[in-house]
């Protein structure tokens, strides 16, 4: 019967986390490519992934199974990045599931403790999972969107250069420059990119140039990391020094759709390309840019500053900025657009725009739920379907 499928129980206590995984053959025969059946079994005890905490001592309570048996299942399936694992302040070990993504993806992928052929199956199968069933579902089940664009803060210190005198429901918020939002994280990590290695592994070779030291996680999953060994800790500096060079890479800084960093559930900052990022793939395989929080922010082209060099065009993660060629004589209608339905105001072409020609301009204050697990409880509560 279905219901004693130990696959299927792990994927209904994997759907209770707030991104949802829609039941698939696929999706379950990611699970079986990851999970013995005796471990998916155990781990369908926990409740909403990364919230439901256990200690061994109660997992063996509810199985009956051996302590030391418990303990090496969850110790193999925490160095393959299958079960989250954290410490609280008093030093007892507390073990959660994690949810498909953001978790189980990115995770598995960075620990790479399973043989490179059995990960190049669970890339294929994973991919296919993404895009045919989890993208459309993300990106169209609540009028609420999980995650958010932030804005580059080389293109948000141009516009509060500018010193323009704005309404005050324009003014600039702390949320909407990426120096104060990580401010407000305790502990800091970076690690390599899950998304650009899973394009290597499906390619067999890199699919792009772009940083992959450059994905960054914050409080508890920022401790995951370390002691994984898939990530180190830095300060506010360095952390700043990794997006700035993200920025120069042309990469979308993208995080959870909140104000700040809270303790219930674990923040980060992804560095997406259009290239390989699930992200930005998702939104342009399903046409649906405003899956995702665009910023408060839309560029503006100056055409006198404009030398019509298309590194823009080129940039544009979002195809979004287009050329206009000429119809008149003296070419006055000669120059470079940007189609605002597209856009997403990350900022990448004012950021690295050669001539200045390109500034970001606050049209709208949205201002999202203030930590994460408000905004996954409105995510929830704004759900279509």
């Amino acid at each position: 019967m279905v219901e004693n499928d130990p696959y299927e129980k792990l994927r209904r206590s994997m759907n209770l986390f707030f991104l949802k995984v829609p039941k698939t053959k696929s999706f379950l025969n990611m699970l079986a490519m990851i999970y013995t059946p005796e471990e998916a079994e155990i781990l369908s005890i926990f409740g909403m992934p990364y919230i439901d905490e256990m200690r061994i001592s109660r997992i063996v309570k509810k199985t009956g199974k051996d302590e030391t048996e418990i303990q090496e299942i969850f110790e193999r399936l925490v160095k393959k990045g299958a079960l989250f694992k954290r410490i609280d302040k008093k030093g007892k070990v507390l073990y959660s599931l994690v949810p498909f993504i953001p978790g189980l993806f990115e995770f598995y992928f960075m620990s790479k403790a399973d043989p490179p052929d059995k990960m190049k199956q669970v890339a294929h199968v994973l991919e296919d999972y993404f895009f045919t069933t989890f993208a459309p579902e993300t990106f169209n089940s609540s009028k609420y969107p999980f995650f958010r664009v932030l804005p580059h803060q080389k293109a948000v210190e141009k516009v509060i250069e500018l010193d323009e005198t704005v309404p005050t429901e324009f003014q600039i918020l702390p949320f909407e420059v990426v120096s104060q939002y990580i401010s407000s994280a305790d502990r800091i990590a970076v690690g390599i990119c899950a998304c650009r290695d899973h394009a290597e592994i499906i390619d067999g070779k890199s699919r792009c140039d772009h940083p992959r030291d450059v994905c960054m996680v914050f409080g508890r999953v920022a401790d995951y990391w370390v002691e994984k060994g898939i990530g180190w800790y830095v300060n506010q500096t360095e952390a700043m020094k990794v997006l700035r060079r993200a920025e120069e890479a042309g990469l979308v800084h993208t995080t959870t759709n909140n104000e700040f960093f809270g303790p219930e559930l674990p923040g980060m900052i992804c560095n997406c390309c259009a290239c390989c990022c699930f992200v930005l793939q998702g939104l342009l395989k399903v046409n649906r840019p405003r899956g995702i929080s665009q910023s408060n922010f839309i560029p503006q082209i100056d055409q006198e500053l404009c030398k019509i060099c298309k590194k823009c065009i080129d940039l544009c993660p979002m195809s979004a900025i287009f050329y206009h060629p000429p119809h008149l004589d003296d070419l006055s209608d000669n120059f470079v657009y940007i189609a605002e339905d597209k856009c997403i105001g990350c900022g990448v072409c004012a950021s690295n725009c050669p001539h200045n020609a390109i500034t970001l301009k606050k049209v709208r204050s949205h201002v999202p739920e203030k930590t994460a697990a408000a905004a996954a409880a409105r995510y929830e509560q704004e759900r279509i379907h």
